[in-house]
């Protein structure tokens, strides 16, 4: 029995260590094929809209299923691993992780408005860079490193920001020339959030509230910006890196 027990906890800190430990040599490869699957699986949703791709419809949908079988094992790991389950589920990356394989499960796979909740898979990346951050925290020369970590933030908050709200656009306003697939809505999203470019003005009530979301992030996305752009200067004057 003591055996037994034995190996199920060690079971269990192997995959506490994959997922959740920095300093632990398997969470790099973990994290590495988590956030490379997540990333063809976003751009196969993306792809699978393009008129032009018509004839890869098989092998998206074969990425779909195959990444959200591995996006629900990990989720029933973290899940069954977690001190807290119901801190866990409700939490901002748990949810992310529960959308990320809930709408392929309901059936309606097809439908564009679950398009637009897998799109938002992206997100996950974020956790793979709060991981890093904090093992990076404890580390003596670990502030030469925070600079470039915020900046993969913003990036990727950038480009989740552009795919979220392009995916949104794509879902009201598909219909129209300037939104007909989800790159193209994209590049409409990054047009009114970079100001100034003209684009076409929405005709649905939905498109609307994407372009008012999309000036709000614009605005939020222009004080990180200026916070990074600040923090690079102190850097080079003083020669000293205060994160915040």
């Amino acid at each position: 029995m003591k055996k037994r027990a034995k190996q199920k906890r060690t079971a269990s800190y192997f995959i506490t260590d994959a997922l959740e430990n920095p300093k632990s040599r398997y969470f790099g490869i973990t994290n590495d094929v988590l956030a490379l699957v997540t990333v063809i699986s976003v751009l196969a949703i993306v792809l699978d809209t393009v008129e032009a791709f018509t004839l890869y419809r098989n092998i998206f949908i074969t990425i779909e299923y195959a990444s959200t079988l591995l996006f629900t094992l990990e989720y029933i790991a973290r899940f069954k691993h977690a001190t807290v389950k119901s801190r866990y589920v409700f939490s901002f990356f748990g949810l992310i992780d529960l959308i990320a394989i809930a709408p392929t499960y309901l059936g309606l796979g097809n439908f564009n408005f679950l398009k637009t909740a897998r799109a938002f898979r992206i997100i996950r990346l974020l956790r793979v860079i709060r991981l890093t951050r904090l093992s990076s925290l404890k580390k003596k020369d670990g502030t030469s490193s925070l600079y470039m970590l915020n900046m993969q933030i913003y990036g990727i908050t950038l480009v989740s920001a552009i795919l979220g709200l392009g995916t949104l656009f794509y879902f009201f306003e598909g219909s129209q020339v300037y939104a007909q697939d989800i790159p193209t809505a994209m590049f409409w999203v990054f047009k009114a959030l970079i100001g100034g470019i003209s684009y076409q003005q929405p005709i649905s009530t939905g498109g609307v509230v994407v372009l008012v979301l999309a000036r709000f992030c614009s605005m939020i996305l222009l004080g990180l910006m200026m916070s990074l752009v600040g923090t690079l200067m102190r850097k080079l004057l003083t020669g000293s890196e205060k994160d915040s």
